[in-house]
């Protein structure tokens, strides 16, 4: 029987240098989620973090922007270690930001070594997810922050997963409700979530100014109006606040 999948050499995908194209991606993809991640955050007491993680944090563009934009005292972030990703450390409006590699699996901290940690767009690359979820929370005091794509809805075909398989290395896919069941099923409490599309810069880059207008518009009013129908019709990104729960039932 023939393969359903063409599986590429995930090494390979997530070692390969970023182009410069790739880069003002994630520069203008780090804008966004700093503005998700602070959203969120501004119904908490946001003042209050000190240490900040970042796990899986590529080559650093959302730590600088959330130190840019004044967030948290110091900020930390590890990653595999890869050609996009070198130990570093610098200072950002007065802030220390510094990225160190780990082995993927288990992090370096000890228990409760930070007040905020995060991963956008990490989980979909996770084949262990559930050990990954209980390591950002382990060495979170609380609050841990996670975003991603949802994949999964109504027009998605096997196409647009071997896409996101061989582009970007997603090889688990999500809708809203598996990934909140994810979260909830792994002893975690969802405080908050929201679903965010892209910004109109990105929109902009990945499709021109007069028909990223006319899509964000169309997107935007989906979502306002009809959510329900709306994430079903189009990927949009989930990001989740959420803690330890209190109580764990699952065996």
């Amino acid at each position: 029987m023939k393969d359903i999948f063409i599986l590429p050499s995930l090494r390979e995908l997530y070692s390969r240098p970023y182009d410069q194209s790739m880069r003002e991606w994630r520069r203008l993809g780090a804008i966004d989620k700093a503005a998700h991640i602070l959203d969120l955050m501004s119904r908490n007491d946001a003042a209050k973090v000190g240490q900040v993680l970042e796990v899986g944090c590529g080559t650093g563009d959302v730590m600088r922007e959330l130190a840019r934009r004044g967030f948290g005292q110091d900020i930390s972030g590890v990653e595999i270690g890869s050609e996009r990703s070198q130990q570093q450390s610098e200072k950002i409006n007065g802030r220390s930001v510094a990225i160190e590699g780990y082995d993927g699996q288990t992090l370096p901290f000890t228990a409760g070594s930070f007040d905020f940690v995060y991963a956008t767009q990490v989980l979909e690359h996770v084949l262990h997810e559930r050990q990954f979820l209980y390591e950002l929370r382990r060495v979170s005091k609380g609050l841990v922050y996670v975003e991603l794509p949802l994949e999964l809805f109504a027009r998605t075909r096997i196409s647009n997963l071997q896409n996101s398989l061989s582009l970007a290395g997603h090889i688990k896919a999500y809708s809203l409700e598996s990934f909140l069941l994810k979260l909830e099923t792994s002893g975690l409490k969802v405080l908050h979530h929201q679903l965010n599309d892209h910004s109109p810069e990105i929109f902009a880059f990945q499709n021109g100014s007069i028909v990223a207008k006319v899509k964000r518009r169309v997107r935007g009013l989906a979502l306002k109006f009809v959510p329900g129908l709306a994430q079903r019709l189009f990927t949009y990104h989930c990001g989740a606040l959420y803690t330890a729960a209190l109580k764990m039932n699952i065996c």
